[in-house]
């Protein structure tokens, strides 16, 4: 409880935070008024879509969750941090535990932005909106992998370790592949973080063989996945390499 505690004073004294998050939910709420407010609702299609965002957040998540595992390397306080807690792995549990908590968080707050702009302004304008049951369903997933994004960008920054390769690494991963699964045959691409988020969202977009769930499932499983590998590499790595 006390290295949680640690972690998440760390995380919300830093201005990053805040501008990274601010910046996001600023652009998802100009989105959600201005695009659902005056483009013809013929060009808007389905809420459920615009439930999802533009992937700002999702985006900054990404990159946050890298640097609440590189940052104290990056500045030298990772031996410190270590000394404190020896045996390592419980430092990365508490980074992981306030990687999620900040994902949820701000999934929340992206929640109320989005439905509380798009919403109104949509059904204000003739739109007919989906049943209540599946607009929760779509934010849910939305949180969720709000929440995964963040524990799979500390993954990759667990590994890495270098702050700026690390980053890099996690957005070309996540991102720059996600066309890849394309030329893959059969269902296996639905198995890539990319469609699986989008799987995870469960908006009309998804047309992949996996199911909400089965995407949650799945994309957790790449997170919990980098970040085991990350915590068995700096449990065995000495902090200078």
């Amino acid at each position: 409880m006390n290295l949680l505690r640690s972690e998440w004073l760390k995380l919300w004294t830093t201005r990053t935070t805040w501008v990274m998050l601010g910046i996001a939910l600023l652009g998802e709420g100009l989105f959600a008024g201005l695009y659902v407010g005056l483009a013809p609702l013929g060009e808007i299609g389905e809420i459920d879509q615009v439930a999802t965002g533009t992937g700002l957040l999702l985006v900054m998540l990404l990159v946050l969750g890298v640097l609440i595992a590189t940052t104290e390397f990056r500045h030298g306080t990772a031996s410190s941090t270590f000394l404190v807690s020896p045996r390592r792995y419980p430092v990365l549990l508490g980074k992981l535990a306030a990687a999620l908590l900040v994902g949820l968080l701000a999934g929340a707050v992206y929640v109320a932005v989005n439905a509380g702009l798009a919403l109104p302004l949509f059904s204000g304008r003739g739109g007919e909106l989906p049943a209540t049951g599946d607009l929760i369903d779509v934010y849910l997933g939305v949180v969720v992998s709000y929440a995964l994004i963040c524990a799979f960008g500390l993954g990759v920054g667990a590994i890495v370790r270098n702050q700026v390769g690390a980053i890099i690494a996690a957005i070309a991963f996540f991102f720059v592949l996600s066309p890849l699964p394309e030329l893959l045959p059969g269902s296996v691409g639905d198995y890539f973080p990319a469609q699986a988020i989008g799987s995870l969202h469960g908006s009309s977009e998804g047309d992949g063989s996996l199911n909400q769930i089965g995407g949650g499932l799945v994309f957790g499983a790449w997170a919990a996945g980098l970040c085991a590998l990350g915590t068995l590499l700096i449990c065995r790595r000495d902090l200078g390499e």
